[in-house]
């Protein structure tokens, strides 16, 4: 495993070869953080000036991962949104929606996947989607002992995956609403690529990753490939397999009832939308489809006028539900 970490010098965040002390969330002292991980928040955008919400930044564990995780919690706040991000991401990459949804006075929760970010396990790997349903499922209870509800869910790609699996299953009654952000169930040439998986997987266990541009923002792009010492480097042929097994496994599912807002950009390269949204079609019949028209994959991270249109679609849909239960 490549370990990512951060070091001081000259207050900057940088890839060095051991990982940063990171204390358990229920010993943190938002008040006392160190530098290294203030120059984490400064280098991603997670905390700063602009934050007046106390900031727990801690680990806890699950099903043998340390998972790193973060809980903004404002003085006063209607509901609480769990953020779940996508493969190859962490955190860093909701820098942009922790924000709009702390100004839209919620408190928000998120943490870095297995194998992702700052939290440990193979990067980029997984054995099987179960093993983040799990890490959902615990971090979910501690959002409930630490934050007051109602409480809502917001997945993006990947994120939005292990939402999906979780509303088939019947376990997302601790969420009121869920938002499923560029789902992620086919990516682009899916079929093509069980071929050429067969063909990797014969030799290897990784293979490198290519930068797309999924976003028409260039700053956002330049800074994913250059500055972005958390993002993962290569995609896991482990990761791949469990994508194919989770496709088998949810096609039989019966339909879920629940009423969910799908937000999908119409130039996403990345995942074969078309092809998603028909099967979310079948499975979530009181969907809610939001299309944003220019929009590619990155719908947090895109040019402003795609990503507010995406920000304005998860604010008005939560608050509505706030509204209407006050």
């Amino acid at each position: 495993m490549i370990e990512t970490v951060c070091q001081i010098k000259d207050l900057e965040f940088t890839e060095l070869k051991e990982r940063p002390d990171i204390e358990p969330l229920a010993a943190v002292d938002p008040a006392a953080y160190s530098a290294g991980a203030e120059a984490y928040f400064a280098h991603y955008g997670l905390d700063g000036d602009w934050c007046d919400a106390k900031h727990w930044f801690g680990s806890f564990e699950s099903a043998g991962f340390t998972l790193t995780a973060h809980l903004y919690e404002p003085a006063q706040y209607t509901a609480t949104v769990v953020l779940l991000h996508g493969y190859l991401n962490h955190t860093g990459q909701f820098r942009h929606l922790v924000r709009y949804l702390l100004e839209c006075g919620f408190s928000v929760a998120a943490f870095d996947l297995p194998g992702h970010g700052l939290s440990s396990g193979e990067t980029a790997a997984i054995n099987s989607f179960d093993q983040y349903i799990t890490a959902t499922q615990d971090f979910v209870k501690i959002v409930k002992d630490r934050l007051n509800g109602p409480y809502h869910a917001v997945g993006f790609s990947t994120g939005a995956t292990i939402l999906i699996e979780m509303l088939l299953e019947s376990i997302t009654d601790d969420f009121e609403r869920i938002v499923l952000a560029a789902p992620l169930i086919h990516w682009t040439a899916y079929g093509q690529s069980k071929a050429t998986y067969r063909i990797y997987n014969a030799f290897t266990d990784k293979v490198a990753r290519y930068h797309r541009k999924n976003s028409s923002d260039k700053d956002f792009l330049a800074f994913n490939k250059t500055k972005d010492y958390l993002h993962a480097k290569h995609l896991s042929l482990k990761w791949v397999k469990a994508l194919f097994d989770w496709n088998d496994k949810i096609e039989p599912m019966a339909a879920c009832d629940k009423e969910v807002l799908i937000i999908q950009g119409d130039k996403d390269g990345t995942v074969d939308w078309k092809y998603n949204l028909g099967l979310m079609g079948k499975k979530f019949p009181k969907a809610k489809i939001e299309m944003i028209q220019g929009a590619n994959h990155e719908l947090f991270n895109e040019a402003l006028e795609y990503k507010q249109q995406a920000l304005n679609f998860v604010g008005d849909y939560l608050k509505r539900t706030t509204e209407s239960t006050e």
